[in-house]
Parts: structure tokens; sequence; C-alpha cells
């Protein structure tokens, strides 16, 4: 499972994405959101909190679970990834370098003007990659993107509205 982080910056939301650590055996390097397996016991929310403080820092009560977005499943590691939207309050980022060696802030409103352009794998498998200043995500990240951004969008516009309703905003 994995949580699409967004922050508000400037009232607009931007996701987060992490590139996962060069060294790790799954998904090496690749630009991805904060996430992992879930451990015995654990819920699919408690492992996405769990995961989402232990990569980058961010701790479950500067959170707000908005809903749940498309699931899919990874191409090489044959992983169901469930994802969840979250929204975090006042950022602040602890990135866990043995897991992660960068984090980047992208405006929702920019996957409105680029298509997730359609790629051939070498096993024959199919998938898509957004591509912004050179960098690429790719495969179950950017499906999750392309299969939820219109719910990321209704979902967020609900908690902008409930954030203006707030007394002292």
């Amino acid at each position: 499972m994995v949580a699409v982080p967004i922050v508000f910056i400037f009232n607009e939301p931007y996701m987060v994405f992490i590139r996962r650590a060069h060294h790790l055996s799954r998904h090496a390097n690749q630009v991805a959101f904060p996430g992992g397996l879930v451990e015995d016991g654990e819920t699919l929310v408690e492992a996405m909190f769990r995961e989402l403080e232990e990569e980058i820092g961010v701790a479950k009560d500067r959170c707000s679970l908005l809903g749940t977005l498309s699931s899919t499943v990874t191409g090489k590691s044959n992983l169901l990834v469930q994802a969840f939207l979250v929204q975090i309050d006042r950022p602040h980022f602890r990135l866990n370098k043995s897991e992660v060696q960068d984090l980047y802030l992208v405006s929702l409103s920019l996957f409105d003007r680029i298509s997730c352009d359609e790629i051939v794998l070498p096993s024959g498998g199919r998938t898509c990659r957004f591509v912004i200043d050179g960098i690429v995500i790719w495969g179950a990240t950017a499906r999750i993107i392309r299969d939820s951004l219109e719910k990321m969008k209704r979902l967020l516009e609900g908690f902008k509205d409930e954030l203006s309703d707030r007394p002292g905003d």
C-alpha cells in the first residue's frame, strides 16, 4: 500500500514523491509514493501511516486521510498496491536515507496538462509514464495518478471547503 501525500502551497495541492534508495532490492532508484508491505496484525491504513512516518518522517497526527484511491499490481514484483490520499498539515520532512534518497513536490494541476505516455516493457507488458523536468514517474505510481486524478481533485475540493469553513482561517 502507498500514501499519496498532498501538501498545500499557497492554496494549491502538491503531490509528494520520493526517489527510492539505489541499493534497495525492490524498485530501487524509482520515483514513487511512500509505502511498503503490510506487517502482521496491521490494517492497510495502519501500514500506510507507519510507512509514511518511517520513510519521510510525517507522523499520523499531522495527516488527514481523505479517501481510498485506485489499486494496481506492480509489474515485476507482482504486488497489489492500494493507494490512499493523505493531506499533510504543517509539512516537515525527515527522510530515512536508508530507504529514500530524494523528495519531490509536484503540482497536482500539472497532471492535467501532461499525459501518461504508454510504454512497452522488455517483457512485452505495457504501462505508462509521466516525464517532468527529467524526472520519470512510471509503472504503478503513474497508473495510480492516471486512474485516480479525477477522484483526487474531488476529494481535495471537499477538503479545501472544510478548511475554509474552519474558524480563524
